[in-house]
């Protein structure tokens, strides 16, 4: 029997994660600062879409939600998430992330290709 369980479609196409990467949220990490540096891949077919909190060594924190990056391949862990997460927004002084959700999207499957209008 696998370990993979199919999340109910919402308005994307989500892909199979391990069991794990579904139920053990929200989980903190604490990324490694020698990670390898995240490169954003225009061409890729898949992003990760998540929820995060980032609080910094020095006070303050930054939330995320529905944020978009893309991925090479069709699967990450919550782990390298939260080091893409730090690299991708060039955060200094980046503590614990907390990942509270996080879903796997096909790219052009989403919202993100709606213009929003410009509110006064």
């Amino acid at each position: 029997m696998s370990n993979l369980r199919r999340a109910p479609l919402m308005h994307e196409t989500e892909i199979d994660l391990p069991h794990d990467a579904r139920t053990n949220l929200p989980r903190t990490f604490h990324p490694d600062p020698g990670a390898e540096p995240y490169r954003a891949h225009p061409a890729s077919t898949h992003r990760v879409k998540f929820d995060a909190r980032v609080d910094f060594t020095n006070g303050g924190y930054v939330e995320a939600k529905d944020f978009l990056l893309d991925i090479e391949g069709d699967n990450i862990s919550p782990e390298r998430l939260a080091e893409i997460i730090v690299s991708a927004m060039n955060l200094l002084r980046a503590g614990p992330v907390t990942i509270t959700a996080m879903r796997i999207v096909r790219r052009g499957e989403h919202h993100d290709l709606t213009p929003h209008p410009i509110q006064d």
